[in-house]
């Protein structure tokens, strides 16, 4: 599998959008969900922020981020798949939720909302091609001291080539293939923000990143 289009991305989580959140489950036994609310956390959000989640899916970051910007905020859902957002937009109501706007984007063509606080991506921002562009824009619409928050997969340098390739068979529901290997988003963060946190975890398979606009 080759680096995928915005077409085929946007066939392939349209298609798995209804059943997504069973597809990761496998991630929230290693602990997502804590890994989802440390990262939000970090981005150290107020009450009446206004934060947006880019490639969004199924709102998984959703109930840590309204919890953090309140009734008084809001949360903007950028993702490619309407699929996906259709799955983020019941949750939203699950929540009872009125405060959350829902964008079918590619995140390459997203205008940022002027009064943006915050900027999260969990699991996204791994596969586009020009995600440094992005990451550059996000960063720009950033105030002084706004963070950007960042989590997803990474090549594990030091795994054998042999677990390697189980570990891309394993995530090919999500589009991963060894073409991505040397996408490394945190990268082109580190020179448009401050680094406040890094960590890789997983055995190097995953990583988070946390940066704040000077």
């Amino acid at each position: 599998m080759a680096i995928l289009s915005n077409e085929q991305v946007e066939r392939l989580y349209d298609k798995n959008a209804g059943i997504y959140d069973r597809l990761v489950s496998g991630f929230r036994w290693a602990g997502l969900g804590r890994w989802r609310r440390d990262l939000v956390n970090r981005l150290e959000l107020n009450a009446g922020d206004h934060v947006v989640d880019l490639c969004a899916g199924t709102g998984a970051n959703l109930a840590f981020l309204l919890e953090r910007v309140g009734p008084s905020g809001k949360v903007t859902l950028v993702d490619l798949s309407q699929g996906m957002l259709d799955q983020a937009r019941r949750r939203a109501k699950r929540l009872r939720a009125s405060n959350v706007e829902f964008v079918q984007s590619d995140v390459a063509a997203f205008r940022f909302p002027s009064e943006t606080s915050a900027v999260i991506s969990t699991f996204g921002l791994e596969m586009p091609p020009d995600y440094a562009a992005i990451i550059e824009r996000a960063s720009a619409a950033l105030p002084t001291g706004g963070r950007m928050a960042l989590l997803g997969l990474k090549h594990p340098e030091r795994w054998p080539r042999w677990l390697i390739e189980i570990g891309i068979l394993l995530t090919k529901p999500f589009g991963v293939a060894r073409e991505y290997e040397e996408f490394r988003p945190w990268l082109p963060a580190c020179q448009f923000l401050r680094e406040v946190h890094f960590r890789e975890f997983l055995a190097g398979c995953a990583y988070e990143f946390v940066g704040a606009k000077s």
